[in-house]
């Protein structure tokens, strides 16, 4: 080593220096794509820094993901070929798809910014995703989902003393605080399924989405509505659906037949469904008890009513709602409770509530911070609410046939 070389470095141990900037800016992350596709990506801090994968030990070069937006930090990508047994990164090892017996589901992440409403971004109390997060990777699960909504700091802070100073809107600093960065501790945890939110619209976040987190190529252009597909780990298929531009209370008759036809081409090939926007679910702050989200999507499924759908998993809803119908309809699980400032509080218990027609066998909310997790239980799963703390909250039984039914603790 150079004395030159020796005196830079005493210099940065020393502070006197910065330090020199990380090539990787994120950890890299396994997410599912359409045709059981399965993406290798990472954020990196230049075009030239994309790593190089070890997929059963042949070197696996990432690829820019181009073009960059303006405002944004590079990412890298890879396509990991079909059968690939084991994939490192500087040896590291990154976990691939398989059949699932444990599944974390977590959705509203980001710290809500925006004109008066803030939350305190420093205080985990008050914002702690970044807790979520860890406590998602210390579970081990199998895949996570993420139902949508990852930047909420949307304005400029206006009062540093209430805890929101940093970065905003639809750009690399914003999104590093608002997802990445809090979200490290999982994001290598497991493979990803990331849904679309409405905070990810065209007039929003929509950049972000697209280039970091949509498994497609990018285009440098939003759409409004995102072609469905169907994502696979292992032997669990899922239907991913783009809501983010689904009205909520309006009929909407042209998106009840844009959504009719996504989900028939659902039917016989999904158990799952993983979106933003609730099909049936309470709003908050409504009198009455609430209303219904979205009347577009609940129209569309009574028009399609797809075969093989036990499960719909959304967010928006910023807090934690299981409903479970009687026979024909699938179980509704709304996970907006992991981050963004809860909504106002439901009835605990919705059992004999009707909800577009049809009677809630067995219903629970919660207005706790916190996610979902889905353990495989024989040909069925056990679903778990827990806070950001690990303590187990909400307890449902999803039989592989049959009405879903809950218990609080």
């Amino acid at each position: 080593m150079s004395s030159r070389t020796n005196a830079l470095v005493f210099l940065i141990a020393c502070g006197a220096l910065p330090a020199l900037p990380a090539r990787e800016l994120t950890p890299a992350w396994i997410e599912l794509g359409p045709s059981g596709q399965v993406l290798a990506r990472i954020v990196v801090n230049s075009p030239d820094a994309c790593p190089v994968l070890q997929a059963d030990r042949r070197p696996l070069p990432m690829q820019l993901r181009s073009p960059v937006p303006a405002g944004f930090q590079p990412a890298c990508e890879a396509l990991v070929p079909p059968k690939t047994h084991s994939l490192t990164l500087a040896g590291k090892p990154l976990r691939l798809p398989k059949t699932p017996r444990r599944v974390a589901v977590l959705g509203d992440t980001g710290c809500r910014v925006k004109g008066n409403q803030i939350q305190n971004c420093g205080d985990p109390a008050v914002w702690p995703f970044r807790a979520v997060a860890a406590r998602i990777a210390a579970e081990s699960p199998d895949l996570i989902i993420h139902v949508g909504d990852y930047l909420y700091r949307e304005s400029p802070c206006p009062d540093p003393s209430r805890g929101c100073a940093g970065p905003n809107g639809d750009n690399w600093p914003a999104w590093k605080a608002d997802f990445f960065e809090p979200a490290g501790a999982a994001l290598s945890a497991a493979p990803w399924a990331f849904s679309r939110g409405n905070h990810e619209d065209c007039r929003r976040s929509w950049r972000g989405w697209f280039y970091y987190l949509d498994p497609r190529p990018f285009s440098n252009a939003c759409a409004a509505y995102s072609e469905p597909y169907i994502a696979q780990s292992g032997g669990l298929r899922l239907g991913m659906l783009d809501s983010a531009s689904v009205l909520e209370d309006g009929t909407g008759q042209s998106q009840v037949e844009r959504y009719a036809a996504q989900l028939r081409s659902f039917s016989g090939q999904v158990s799952w469904i993983a979106d933003h926007h609730p099909f049936w679910a309470f709003k908050s702050g409504v009198p009455g008890g609430g209303a219904v989200i979205s009347r577009p999507l609940a129209g569309a499924w009574e028009s399609a009513k797809p075969d093989g759908v036990r499960l719909i998993l959304s967010g928006h809803v910023h807090l934690f709602e299981f409903l479970a119908f009687e026979r024909g309809r699938p179980a509704q699980l709304v996970a907006g409770d992991s981050g963004t400032a809860l909504a106002k509080s439901l009835a605990p218990d919705f059992s004999g509530a009707t909800v577009g027609g049809a009677a809630v066998e067995s219903g629970k909310s919660r207005q706790e911070f916190g996610y979902t997790v889905l353990r495989r239980r024989g040909k069925g799963w056990t679903l778990t609410l827990r806070n950001s703390e690990a303590k187990d909250l909400v307890t449902c039984k999803l039989p592989e046939h049959g009405i879903a039914g809950c218990e609080a603790r």
